[in-house]
């Protein structure tokens, strides 16, 4: 698959859900993502990977909103 078709291929904010968790323990607090509605756990894995590599590079970038 070339780097173009791959790009056609991403998963869109219809696809899946998005809920965000928060943890109320003092000492640890903790935000969680959950992405859920893949089709596969290969669609779920692959888009893992995207994410932790791309992921800190959207949150720590830039403060604009996209």
């Amino acid at each position: 698959m070339t780097e173009e078709n791959k790009n056609e291929d991403f998963i869109s904010s219809d696809d899946i859900d998005i809920e965000v968790m928060c943890t109320d323990e003092d000492e640890d607090p903790c935000v969680y993502v959950k992405f859920s509605n893949f089709e596969s756990s290969e669609d779920a894995e692959e888009y893992a990977e995207f994410l932790a590599t791309t992921l800190p590079l959207l949150l720590f970038e830039t403060t604009r909103m996209q």
